[in-house]
């Protein structure tokens, strides 16, 4: 399910050696779990949030957030202003990492928080290091940690992966029977 509060992206770079970071609005409780996944309202393209970067003493902190400091020139009055402004508007900084793509959000995007959630079973249409791309029969784009599916190092496309109430799923075929592979 993707979140209904969207996020729009102000700013977005890719530093060599790093990684892509960028500037988000309206975040303003930051996002509900650690490596919380992004998704694209326009491209269904996904990120998974890194870090939150922290460039100023002040800014507001949320639980469930790995964050990393930035140092920047602190004397500069314009600087305080700059984060001021960011604080009033819930714009923040995240380092975030593609999900089997190279490319970064693009300034204008909205990106929504995304979790996959889902009744019935749902289909396995790729199979990535970390996570499964879940496509369901109203053709909904979705990710899964692959870590949250029952033995998924066994998964093939065209698998299943089924609801369970434990945080964890099943990993079925398209008669709901257990893969055992």
């Amino acid at each position: 399910m993707d979140s209904k509060i969207k996020h729009k992206v102000i700013n977005s770079n890719i530093l060599t050696n790093y990684g892509i970071i960028v500037e988000l609005d309206n975040v303003e409780n930051g996002f509900p779990v650690i490596k919380a996944v992004l998704k694209s309202v326009d491209s269904n393209l996904f990120w998974e949030v890194e870090k939150r970067i922290i460039e100023n003493s002040g800014e507001k902190r949320f639980d469930n957030e790995e964050i990393v400091f930035s140092h920047i020139n602190s004397k500069n009055p314009l600087s305080s202003e700059v984060h001021k402004n960011r604080e009033e508007k819930n714009i923040r900084l995240y380092k975030i990492s593609p999900i089997n793509h190279k490319e970064q959000p693009k300034i204008g995007e909205y990106l929504v928080f995304h979790s996959t959630t889902f009744r019935k079973k749902i289909r396995i249409r790729e199979i990535y290091n970390d996570y499964f791309l879940l496509e369901d029969d109203n053709n909904y784009i979705g990710v899964i940690p692959r870590i949250k599916v029952v033995r998924n190092e066994k998964a093939i496309i065209g698998d299943y992966v089924r609801h369970c109430e434990h945080q964890f799923h099943d990993l079925v075929d398209a008669n709901d029977n257990f893969i055992y592979r």
